[in-house]
C-alpha cells in the first residue's frame, strides 16, 4: 500500500431524478452521507449512453473514438460479435496502477474479460463476460466460492418468484467479494461495480421494489467504504435513467426511404445473447417463459409473415384485434420479432443501423465495406442528404424525434473514428429508443431507459470543473493515487487539493494490458450468439 486508498464505486444507470426522493428521506443513508460531507454533480456519459462504451471510457479516460467501442457489439464487415476487453483499444486505470506498483482490486466492471494479468492486484470480470469466466489470479474464484458459495454475474431477469431477493443476492456478492479481497490484499484501489442498479429499472415496474433493491445496494456501498482507512471515495454512474415514450424503428424508416433493403431470416435478441453468456440455452431452459399464448402468437405471426404479410402489417393487425399490447406486455420487443422474420439485407442496402440500438446509421460504402453500394465520390452528398431527412422525422404526435443528427466527426475523435457509425442520432430529450428491428416505424412504448447524465458523489471537494464527464474519472483517480495522468485522456482532474501530477502516455507504461494467460477464446459464445437485438 502506498498510504493513499481510493474506493471507486460504479452504480450503473442511477439518475438523480430517480433517487432524490429516497436520498432525502433517509432511505439511501450512505449516499446521503457522502452528499453531506462532500460534493455531488451530474456526470455526462458517452454517446450513446450505453454500458459497453461508457464503462471503458470511465476506466480509460478516453472517448469511444479513441478506445473503439461504440455498442455491445463490434463489427467485421456486416457480421457482429459481442465485445470483450480485447476490443477496448486503451489501457485501463487499474492496469496502469498495477504497472506502477500499486495494488488494485477490480470487481464486476463490464468489458473487463478476459481478466488482465496483473502483478499485484485482482480482477473479477462483470457484465458481458461468460458466467463461467476465469478470475485473476487463477484460483481466486474457487477460493471465494469455497467460503461464500457460487459467484454469479447475471441475475434472473423477469423472475416471478422474488425479484427483489434475486437482485439483492447478486448485489451482495459484489460486497462479499470486496470483503474477501480485503482480507487477502493490502490494496490501494478498490473498484467495485453494481450492475443491478440499472437492471431493476429495466425489469421492475414497481418503484417500491426498486427502492428495496437500492436500499440494500446503499447498505453494501457503506460496507465497502468501511473497508478503507480514510479513503478518497468516488461514486459514479455510467449514465442516467428516465422516461421514454416511443420506439423509432430507424431501419423500417430507412427501408421506406429507399436506403435499406430487407430479406427473410432469423432475428436473435440480446436476451438470447445473455442466455448464452450465462451458460444456458434460451430455447432449452427449464423455464424459458413459454406459455400457450406466447407460442400461439409467435406461430401465427410467423405463418402470416411467410405468406407475404410485412412485419408492419402484422403488427397493425395485432393492434386491430387488441393483441399488440398483450404481445408487448408478455414479450416486450424481443418477442415482437415473433411478428416478423425480416432482417436487413446489408450487402444490398445503402444505409442501415447495423447495431440494433447504437443511435447511429452506417452507410454501405464502395471500397470500404464488403459490398458497398454508395460510391466514395457520393459519400458526403449521400450522408448530408440522409442527415437532413432524419432531422425532419416526426413522431405520430407531430414532434421532432431528434435534437440533433450529426456527422460522426462532430461527436468522436481518435484513431477509431472510422469504426463509428457515419451518422450519429441524438434523440429529443432522450425519450425515444432507436431500434434496428423491422416493424412499424413508430411504437408508443412508455418505459425507463438510459439518459446522458448520471451521478457523481465524492467525500472530497470538486475543483469547480463545469459539467464533469465520464472521461474525468480515470485521470482524477490517477491524480489522487499519485499516478501519471494519461496524455491521451479526454478528461480532467476533478478534485481539489490534488498535487500537481506528471503526465505520460499510458500506452507506454504497459506492454500488454490484456493478459495472455487469460481466456481470450469466446468462440463458444459467438457460435450461440447472432445479431444484437433490443437491449432491455
Amino acid at each position: 500500500m502506498t498510504g493513499t486508498q481510493v474506493i471507486l464505486l460504479g452504480l450503473d444507470g442511477l439518475d438523480w431524478s430517480e433517487i432524490d426522493e429516497w436520498m432525502y428521506n433517509g432511505r439511501l443513508s450512505n449516499l446521503k452521507h457522502l452528499v453531506s460531507i462532500g460534493t455531488t454533480s451530474d456526470l455526462t456519459s458517452t454517446h450513446p449512453p450505453w454500458t459497453p462504451c461508457a464503462w471503458p471510457s470511465f476506466l480509460s479516460g478516453r472517448n469511444p473514438g479513441q478506445h473503439g467501442v461504440f455498442d455491445f457489439f463490434t463489427r467485421d464487415g456486416y457480421d457482429k460479435r459481442l465485445i470483450s476487453r480485447t476490443d477496448v483499444d486503451a489501457p485501463y486505470l487499474f492496469e496502469v496502477a498495477d504497472a506502477e506498483g500499486f495494488t488494485p482490486m477490480v470487481v464486476n466492471y463490464p468489458a473487463t474479460h478476459p481478466a488482465s494479468t496483473l502483478e499485484n492486484g485482482a480482477v473479477v470480470p462483470g457484465y458481458l463476460a461468460r458466467e463461467d469466466v476465469t478470475f485473476y489470479p487463477k484460483g481466486l474464484r474457487a477460493d471465494y466460492e469455497d467460503e461464500y458459495g457460487e459467484y454469479v454475474i447475471y441475475p434472473e431477469y423477469g423472475t416471478e418468484d422474488d425479484p427483489v431477493q434475486e437482485y439483492v443476492d447478486i448485489a451482495r456478492q459484489r460486497r462479499d467479494m470486496a470483503r474477501f479481497l480485503d482480507t487477502r490484499y493490502d490494496w490501494d484501489l478498490m473498484a467495485v461495480q453494481f450492475q443491478v442498479t440499472d437492471s431493476v429499472f429495466h425489469d421492475l415496474d414497481d418503484r417500491d421494489k426498486i427502492r428495496q433493491v437500492l436500499e440494500k445496494v446503499d447498505e453494501f456501498v457503506g460496507d465497502i467504504i468501511d473497508l478503507g482507512e480514510d479513503p478518497t471515495v468516488l461514486v459514479a454512474s455510467d449514465h442516467g435513467m428516465g422516461d421514454y415514450d416511443w420506439t423509432f424503428y430507424v431501419n423500417s424508416w430507412l427501408a421506406e426511404q429507399g436506403y435499406c433493403e430487407t430479406t427473410t431470416g432469423d432475428a436473435q435478441y440480446f436476451r438470447q445473447q445473455k442466455d448464452a453468456l450465462k451458460g444456458t440455452d434460451g430455447d432449452n431452459r427449464e423455464d424459458n417463459g413459454s406459455t400457450p399464448l406466447k407460442t400461439t402468437i409467435g406461430t401465427a405471426a410467423n405463418t402470416l409473415s411467410k405468406v407475404g404479410l410485412s412485419p408492419q402489417r402484422i403488427h397493425r393487425g395485432l393492434s386491430t384485434v387488441g393483441l399488440a399490447d398483450t404481445v408487448e406486455r408478455l414479450l416486450p420487443e424481443d418477442a415482437l420479432v415473433a411478428a416478423q422474420n425480416q432482417v436487413i439485407d446489408h450487402p444490398s442496402s445503402k444505409a442501415f443501423q447495423l447495431y440494433f440500438n447504437s443511435l447511429g446509421v452506417h452507410l454501405n460504402v464502395e471500397g470500404r465495406d464488403p459490398e458497398g453500394q454508395v460510391p466514395q465520390a457520393q459519400y458526403n452528398e449521400t450522408r448530408a442528404e440522409l442527415i437532413e431527412k432524419l432531422k425532419e422525422v416526426r413522431d405520430p404526435d407531430g414532434n421532432e424525434v431528434f435534437d440533433a443528427v450529426l456527422p460522426r466527426e462532430d461527436v468522436y475523435e481518435g484513431k477509431h473514428l472510422d469504426d463509428a457509425p457515419d451518422v450519429i442520432l441524438v434523440p429529443r430529450d432522450y425519450r425515444y429508443d432507436v431500434s434496428g428491428s423491422i416493424l412499424d416505424t413508430f411504437r408508443r412504448y412508455p418505459h425507463k431507459n438510459h439518459k446522458p447524465d448520471g451521478i457523481l458523489l465524492s467525500n472530497r471537494s470538486l475543483n469547480g470543473v463545469e459539467k464533469p464527464r465520464i472521461y474525468d474519472i480515470a485521470p482524477t483517480v490517477a491524480a489522487v493515487l499519485g499516478l501519471p495522468v494519461d496524455t491521451n485522456t479526454d478528461g480532467r482532474v476533478l478534485l481539489e487539493d490534488t498535487e500537481p501530477v506528471e503526465r505520460t502516455d499510458w500506452n507506454e507504461l504497459i506492454d500488454d494490458y490484456v493478459g495472455s494467460g487469460s481466456e481470450t477464446n469466446m468462440s463458444g459464445v459467438e457460435d450461440r450468439l447472432a445479431d444484437l437485438g433490443y437491449m432491455e
